[in-house]
């Protein structure tokens, strides 16, 4: 390991010439620096799936590289205030995958600098945005500049300053967030053996132990963009300095690089350690830290460069890091491979990953690294390795063809919308379909998140379906499925190395029909997402070959739409569409601790020109105040309460009822007027509203049947003490990984059309509680005539259940709670109807849930913790005759 003074004369060497000469180009006159309004918001907003920016934010670009400095005016991913980069991509290409830049202090995601103010400047041959503010003592400016020397580099530079009494602070951190759909690759030039490439160590949220083992002394981090969207991107971050200043003594800071799933952080520490190198992080060094600060009149500085590379690839950054080195060539007969070129460890170690490239349509590729002696892996779509030896001569190389002809090809139908599931059978392994063949790893393991590999294959019907999908040679059995009204047809392959076939089987025909409900997800993510990668085509082709019918866009803090291109593809006879907005709080403050948590609102009105198409600020603010702008749009919307409780972690940050009392969690046993339930209850004087006045929680969020478990209870206990809100069941699809439109909800509607969808009448009726929520049966239940979310006169009853289901979709119990508590507990099965004599003592609720134990194609074609159930909302009895509905209460 290097001192730090060496190690910062290295980078500096190693800066100077070469990077000026990397991404030099001839000038374009395109400079520009500015507020973007409505008459240059078409020429200077930056233009891809994740650009946020409007009128009212900071454009600036050279021509080549456009980026977007939000207002302080709006507010931050981790921050109550803008001010900070945004969207960044290349000008007039619709590319930009750009998801957070944020500046943290102590390196705590809890503790960030609000911003205040931007002003754009311009000298001859670059322009600038300069943002500043300060808190608690400190005072940061941020300038993000870009010349025409290097069309294609973005150079942020952070002055931070104690100029008053304050809270100490041992570290800064430059944070760039991957948000699961960019992935971060890892290079150090100068110390090969500190490369990690794809595999990092996770650290946020984690504790001290992961910190240090996750912090590495790389240069650079590239993030390469989603593998699925076109055109591709690629952001290469290079840590760029690192200074103290204390009087008139300027001092080398140590500085090391934390990456994983979600964010890179570049981190700074306000003083050298004492002993021990800048390069890595141990338990000693970590120790030091608790005598660190930043004195009164001291100052840091740090930078930072963003380098655009024009593919999703690391090459497309490091081919102009490295543009005076050797040229590797070749071809290979598929432009699905991917290509790793590793470094051969010296003295027989271990190799050091160096870059990976991605072959153009015709197969060719090329890269740039020193001469030396490598190793390139190629891997196919299907996930298997071959690595040939290299050695790269000073003038070049060009390599053999590769040819990856042992794979076999299949020929998919063609013209019908569904939902193809493979299944290794015989001993041959399940295909990991959409594979970006990164390789990105966590401690140790395939990290694919979000974008996960899948076994499935969306069609939508149309000529831009995938015409055919690469498979292992073994054997494979294939299912259809539409969802849970539509048969399962299925199929057997059996493939021999460079097999070419073609996959016969019938489309799936209906088996149920459903007059008078619509089908509907409540929380679906596409593109606009920051941590969604899922082309809008490719969402909406899932979504149709999934058998639902209204598709509610629910982007994180952005507000999307789907309808224009639903009609462009002529599939409105079959799919509706409505824009929401995924409400995302993630700030912790004094007035909403560990946040608020995430909420669906919907249908929602879109302003293309404005931040994040018009969403609703959040951060910073209690519920009762999200929800009172929320209802002051123009017409009738749901706020639906989204996820409450994580099945996987108690104490996630982002669950409604794990935080939002404002003090303890919410406890489903204790009344509300109780603490630390009464928070909930506090009426803002002037609208009235409280926390609790949504309309909706959604108990099953996916697969995570434990948390519904958990919700009921929750949703039970508000009900016993007259908090009506309804239930509901969601997708929450981020990627493929997630089956969209499973669980879904059914509405009833007098026209269920689509192509006529009444969108009044569907929010009323789910703000009725008309709706139920299903894995796939189909529910019907009266209470005499008396159905979900209405009111039952009378202290006898009978209640009337049905249920109905496709062959695949197992039930076997029904369950009847009255009040919450377990009432009828019996044996029901799909056509089957189950009539009970119901007699109430009081004012109750009714709810039904029919449940089954799953079979081997239920659990084929929703691989995971899906479970077949259905539930219904409440029906209010009133026993007592007076008209009204009284809750029970959570009793003694």
């Amino acid at each position: 390991m290097r001192p730090p003074l060496r190690l910062s004369a290295l980078l500096a060497s190693l800066a100077s010439p070469l990077l000026v000469a990397a991404f030099a180009a001839p000038a374009t006159g395109e400079l520009f620096a500015g507020r973007i309004d409505e008459r240059n918001f078409e020429r200077r907003a930056v233009r891809g799936p994740d650009a946020i920016g409007g009128v009212g934010d900071w454009a600036l670009s050279n021509g080549t590289l456009c980026a977007v400095v939000s207002d302080p005016s709006h507010e931050g991913e981790l921050s109550v205030t803008g001010g900070s980069l945004v969207d960044l991509g290349h000008c007039g290409r619709d590319d930009d995958q750009f998801v957070v830049f944020e500046q943290l202090l102590d390196l705590s995601i809890r503790r960030t600098v609000p911003m205040a103010a931007v002003r754009a400047e311009a000298t001859p041959g670059a322009a600038r945005l300069v943002a500043r503010g300060g808190a608690d003592g400190l005072r940061l400016e941020t300038v993000y500049e870009v010349d025409e020397r290097r069309p294609r580099v973005l150079v942020i530079r952070s002055r931070l300053e104690r100029v008053a009494d304050g809270e100490r602070l041992f570290g800064f951190g430059l944070a760039f967030g991957n948000v699961y759909t960019l992935r971060p690759f890892s290079l150090a030039p100068l110390d090969p053996n500190a490369s990690r490439g794809f595999r990092h160590r996770a650290f946020l949220g984690r504790g001290r132990r992961a910190v240090i083992r996750a912090a590495h002394p790389a240069e650079w981090v590239v993030m390469v963009g989603e593998n699925l969207q076109e055109p591709g991107i690629a952001y290469g971050v290079r840590l760029s300095e690192s200074r103290g200043h204390r009087g008139d003594d300027t001092h080398t800071l140590p500085r090391m690089v934390l990456v994983d799933d979600s964010a890179t952080i570049g981190a700074t520490f306000t003083r050298p350690f004492w002993w021990g190198d800048s390069g890595s992080l141990s338990f000693a060094k970590l120790l030091q830290t608790r005598w660190m600060n930043l004195g009164t009149g001291d100052a840091l500085e740090v930078g930072a460069e963003i380098w655009l590379g024009a593919r999703a690839d690391v090459a497309s950054v490091t081919d102009h890091i490295f543009a005076d080195e050797p040229e590797l060539r070749g071809r290979v007969d598929d432009p699905s491979v991917r290509l790793h070129l590793d470094r051969v460890g010296a003295d027989g170690g271990e190799d050091s990953p160096f870059t990976q490239v991605r072959p153009h349509a015709d197969g060719r590729f090329s890269l740039r690294a020193p001469a030396g002696a490598y190793r390139l892996r190629v891997v196919d779509p299907t996930g298997r390795v071959r690595i040939l030896p290299v050695s790269l001569p000073s003038g070049g190389l060009e390599l053999e063809p590769i040819s990856v002809t042992d794979t076999a090809r299949v020929a998919l139908p063609r013209g019908n919308p569904m939902r193809l599931v493979f299944v290794g059978v015989d001993g041959t392994r399940d295909p990991r379909f959409r594979d970006d063949g990164l390789g990105f790893a966590l401690d140790g393991e395939l990290a694919l998140g979000r974008s996960a590999a899948v076994r499935d294959v969306v069609l939508g019907g149309t000529a831009g379906d995938p015409e055919r999908v690469a498979l292992a040679p073994g054997s494979y059995r294939v299912l259809a499925t539409r969802g849970p009204e539509y048969e399962v047809t299925e199929s057997y392959l059996q493939l021999g190395p460079g097999t070419r076939a073609e996959l016969k089987l019938a489309p799936p025909t209906r088996a149920l029909e459903t007059p008078g409900w619509i089908a509907a997800d409540f929380h679906v993510h596409g593109p606009a997402s920051p941590d969604t990668g899922v082309p809008g085509d490719l969402r909406l082709a899932s979504y149709r070959a999934s058998g639902a019918e209204v598709l509610i866009s629910t982007d994180h803090d952005v507000v999307s739409d789907y309808g224009p291109r639903v009609a462009e593809l002529g599939w409105t006879r079959e799919l509706a569409t409505l824009r929401g907005l995924e409400v995302t709080s993630e700030v912790w403050t004094d007035v909403a601790p560990r946040s608020i948590g995430h909420a669906n609102a919907f249908p929602m009105p879109l302003r293309p020109r404005r931040h994040r198409g018009g969403a609703v600020p959040n951060e910073g603010r209690r519920w009762r105040d999200v929800i009172r702008d929320l209802r002051a749009i123009d017409g009738e919307r749901v706020i639906q309460l989204n996820h409450p409780r994580f099945d996987d972690d108690r104490d996630h940050p982002r669950a409604f009822f794990r935080h939002l009392g404002r003090s303890d969690p919410f406890d489903p046993t204790r009344p509300l007027a109780e603490p630390p339930n009464a928070a909930l209850l506090e009426a803002d004087p002037d609208s009235g509203l409280r926390d609790l006045d949504f309309d909706a929680m959604e108990l099953l969020n996916g697969d995570a049947f434990d948390a519904y478990r958990r919700l009921r209870e929750d949703w039970f206990a508000l009900l016993r003490q007259g908090v009506v809100v309804w239930g509901t069941a969601n997708s929450d699809s981020h990627h493929l990984s997630t089956v969209v439109a499973t669980p879904r909800n059914y509405v009833p509607i007098a026209d269920d059309r689509p192509s006529r969808l009444d969108v009044g009448a569907f929010v009323a009726a789910i703000r009725a509680g008309r709706s139920y929520g299903t894995t796939g049966p189909l529910l019907d239940v009266a209470l005499g005539n008396t159905r979900s979310g209405e009111l039952f006169q009378g202290n006898h009853g009978t209640l009337r259940v049905s249920v109905r289901a496709a062959p695949w979709v197992p039930i076997s119990e029904l369950r009847v709670q009255v009040n919450g508590e377990p009432s009828v507990r019996g044996p029901i099965t799909a056509g089957g109807v189950v009539e009970l004599p119901l007699h109430f003592e009081a004012d109750a609720f009714v709810t039904v849930e029919v449940e089954g134990e799953t079979s081997e194609v239920y659990s084929a074609l929703l691989d995971g913790d899906y479970r077949p159930l259905a539930f219904s909302n409440p029906i209010f009895v009133d026993a007592d005759g007076d008209g009204r509905w009284q809750s029970p209460g959570l009793g003694p």
